[in-house]
């Protein structure tokens, strides 16, 4: 039985051609979801994934150098869903989450605020 985090943490071994796809995509359209990439239905996945990503501009010899963000979001149902984007494509969290449930059908969580608390 493993005592630490760190012995307990199996890395995700991320193929190659995976970070290839990602890294094109990021670029043009400007994200990547499961649709794309059905394994980034799993949370370890997708945040190796993103590290690759992100690791593949860091050192790439070409000029690109976008600024790649992972971020999760939560669809009415209690779906959870990944997206890695390109800040520069995707200007905002906002349009990220809308890209994100149009590409996979979801429903955005819509919580409204008591204003007569404030």
């Amino acid at each position: 039985m493993a005592d630490t985090p760190e012995e307990q943490a199996t890395p995700v071994e991320i193929p190659a051609a995976d970070v290839e796809k990602a890294a094109k995509l990021v670029l043009d359209p400007g994200d990547v979801t499961k649709k794309d990439l059905p394994k980034m239905a799993d949370l370890a996945w997708a945040t190796a994934l993103s590290d690759a990503v992100m690791k593949h501009f860091l050192n790439d010899d070409d000029d690109h150098d976008p600024y790649v963000y992972f971020e999760q979001f939560d669809f009415d149902g209690g779906d959870i869903d990944s997206i890695i984007f390109n800040m520069d494509v995707i200007k905002t969290r906002e349009e990220a989450l809308h890209d994100l449930a149009d590409a996979l059908g979801e429903k955005i969580v819509h919580h409204e605020v008591d204003q007569t608390t404030y």
